[in-house]
C-alpha cells in the first residue's frame, strides 16, 4: 500500500542487524578479516592496558572489602584476577604456537 513489501522490510531489518553485528564486532576488536597484524597487536595492547587498569581498580576494591569484613566479595575478586591471569598464561602460549607453525611454514 505504501510502496514498502514485506521483501523489503526483511531487506532493511536484515542490513540493520548486519550494521549492528559488526559495529558489536569492531568494539570488541574482532573483526579480524579486515585486521592487519599490526592492528592485532595495537588492539591487543589497547586491551591490555584496559585491563591493567581494571586490576589495579579490584584491588583497591578488594582491599576495602577486607577491612570491612566482606570475604565474599574478596573472594570473587580475587578469583576474577586468578582467570585473568590464566588468559594473560593461555595468550603467550598461543603466540608461542603461532611462532612455531610459522617457522615450520617456511
Amino acid at each position: 500500500m505504501f510502496g514498502n513489501s514485506k521483501a523489503d522490510k526483511a531487506a532493511e531489518k536484515q542490513a540493520q542487524q548486519e550494521a549492528k553485528d559488526k559495529a558489536a564486532i569492531e568494539k570488541f576488536g574482532l573483526d579480524f578479516d579486515n585486521y592487519t597484524s599490526e592492528d592485532i597487536k595495537l588492539k591487543n595492547f589497547t586491551s591490555l592496558k584496559a585491563i591493567a587498569t581494571s586490576l589495579a581498580g579490584s584491588k583497591l576494591y578488594s582491599f576495602g572489602s577486607l577491612l570491612s569484613g566482606n570475604s565474599n566479595e574478596a573472594f570473587a575478586l580475587e578469583m576474577a584476577r586468578a582467570q585473568i591471569e590464566q588468559n594473560f598464561i593461555l595468550m603467550r602460549q598461543n603466540e608461542e604456537i603461532i611462532r612455531l607453525l610459522k617457522k615450520m611454514a617456511v
